[in-house]
Parts: C-alpha cells; sequence; structure tokens
C-alpha cells in the first residue's frame, strides 16, 4: 500500500510509519515543523492541517497518489482541548484539520480510504457497573477533547466520496511516549531517587493497549474495515492504576511511598473488541512487556 501518515512525527505516528514500512508500504508522513523522527524510506511533507494546504505540500501528496491515509494528526491531550467544550485550538486542528484531510481525499484520483483515528474519550462517562463500551453504545463525551474527536467523526461520516473508516483508540502507551502521560509519567518517577511520589488515584480501572499493537490494528482497517463503519481499537481488559504502579515498582525493583492525591475508585470506558478481532486483530504485546520497555527508557 501507498499510505500517508498524518501526525506522522508523533508517538502514535512515529510508530505507525515504522510497523507500516516494516510491512513493506511505501510512506509518506505528514508533519507540521521540522523533524528528524520518521525512519527508513518514509518520505516528509509539511503541512499544519489548521491551514488549507497548498505549495509543495500539495504537489507531493497528488504525485503520492496514497491508496490509505492515516489521520493521526490532533491535539490529542485532552487537557489542551478545553473543559466542558473544546477550544479554539481543539476546533482548528480536531475538526477543521480532519474536514481538510477529506476534502484533500475527495480532489485526489487515487480516491483512497481514510482511516479517521478517534478516542475512546467521545464515550464520556460509563456505567460504573459495567463500564464496557461497543460501537453502537451512545457517545456522550462531556469534556472538549472527546466533543471535538466526535465533531470529527461526524464530519467524516457525511463524507460520501472516498470510504472511511473509524478507529475509536483506547489508552494505549510504549516507548517513545512522553511522561505527559499515565506510564512514563509513573516510570519516571518511580525510576528517580525520590523516596515518595504523588500520583492521582490508584483505584481507576482503564483500559490499556501498547501502542505497537494499536497501529497494527489501524493498518488492518485499511485493509479489511468496511466502509462507513466503526471499530473500537483497545485491549477489552480493565486494569487498575494500583495494578499498574505495583507492576513498575516490581519491574524497577524500588519501592517509593506512594501517596494519593484523589483517592477514588470508578471506571474508564473498556473496549468492546469483538467487531476488530472478527478481522483477525489480537493484541501481541502483555502489559508487563510495555511496561518493561517504557520503564528502561527511564530507568
Amino acid at each position: 500500500m501507498r499510505a500517508l501518515i498524518t501526525g506522522a512525527a508523533g508517538f502514535g505516528g512515529y510508530h505507525l510509519v515504522e510497523h507500516s514500512l516494516a510491512a513493506g508500504d511505501q510512506v509518506m508522513g505528514i508533519v507540521r515543523g521540522s523533524t528528524n523522527s520518521l525512519m527508513g524510506s518514509a518520505a516528509i511533507a509539511h503541512w499544519d492541517i489548521r491551514e488549507p494546504i497548498g505549495g509543495e505540500a500539495e504537489d507531493a501528496v497528488r504525485q503520492f497518489e496514497p491508496d490509505v491515509i492515516y489521520h493521526l494528526a490532533a491535539i490529542s491531550q485532552a487537557s489542551l482541548c478545553g473543559a466542558d467544550f473544546p477550544n479554539d485550538e481543539a476546533v482548528h486542528t480536531n475538526v477543521d484539520g480532519t474536514r481538510r484531510i477529506l476534502d484533500l481525499a475527495a480532489s485526489l484520483s487515487s480516491k483512497p480510504k481514510i482511516v479517521i483515528v478517534s478516542s475512546s474519550y467521545i464515550y464520556g462517562t460509563v456505567d460504573q457497573e459495567n463500564p464496557v463500551v461497543d460501537e453502537s453504545t451512545i457517545p456522550l463525551p462531556n469534556r472538549g477533547y472527546g466533543r471535538s474527536k466526535l465533531a470529527a467523526e461526524q464530519a467524516a461520516l457525511t463524507q460520501t466520496d472516498v470510504p472511511v473508516v473509524i478507529a475509536r483508540a483506547f489508552n494505549h502507551t510504549g516507548p517513545g511516549q512522553t511522561p505527559n502521560y499515565i506510564v512514563p509519567e509513573w516510570c519516571k518517577r518511580v525510576a528517580s531517587s525520590f523516596e515518595a511520589i504523588e500520583v492521582g488515584s490508584l483505584s481507576v480501572s482503564f483500559d490499556l493497549s501498547d501502542v505497537r499493537d494499536i497501529v497494527r490494528g489501524y493498518r488492518l482497517l485499511a485493509e479489511k474495515g468496511a466502509d462507513r463503519q466503526i471499530y473500537n481499537v483497545g485491549s477489552g481488559v480493565s486494569v487498575k492504576t494500583g495494578e499498574l504502579m505495583e507492576m513498575i515498582c516490581s519491574l524497577s525493583r524500588r519501592r517509593p511511598e506512594i501517596q494519593e492525591r484523589y483517592p477514588q475508585t470508578r471506571s474508564e470506558p473498556i473496549a468492546d473488541i469483538t467487531a476488530i478481532t472478527k478481522l483477525g486483530y489480537a493484541p501481541q504485546y502483555s502489559l508487563q512487556r510495555t511496561v518493561a520497555d517504557v520503564l528502561a527508557e527511564w530507568a
């Protein structure tokens, strides 16, 4: 396949570039600024999706003639997208940027398939007694980030000129993730010399995958995902934050005192992955392997 990947210099984008190249695909990465992080034979085009495409970037994409466009470019840190509703930056990037990708795809003679990477945040608050959600669960996002991603989904599903698949990605981590996220943040703190560290809560359950599994899911959807269909991409397994901390401490052989700022018991959405499993998806990385790989970067 000839794969065009937006957000190619980001965490998920970088791993998708690596996976696609390893699978034998020709790859072009869309990046906003300068980057040295892409590897192998991936070509690079510079485009800030907050603005209309033009000039060299548009010429490069048209010449490349992608078979598939993976749209990962977004503000993915929820705290930067506004509180209850999306801020202007989230709208310009996550919503308007998606529309520009759709318009670009529709204008190409190759009419590529688009894999829109969405988020489990669109589900919002779940029933604490039954937190498992499937693709038919009514999305009720309650934060700016989730609302911006749902608006991007809706824009994609109304685009009739090109085939579109929605990948609702659940929490994922792995090598190269910045410590703005729970696993690398906790690995960094535990690996430090501090005698005590402060965390939010050790009693939150959530769905956590390895990014290398998640990007395999994206490529599988490019190959086999049905047009206008939505697929949860996650582990389907609930893990508690306390279990995650115990794993980090055990692997690092350090046991600092853990102080909880906001002790609370709750669950975030847990993925029902039946739909993508039917296409042949099966996670390959154990959580212990994932945590060990992240911890190795901070040890």
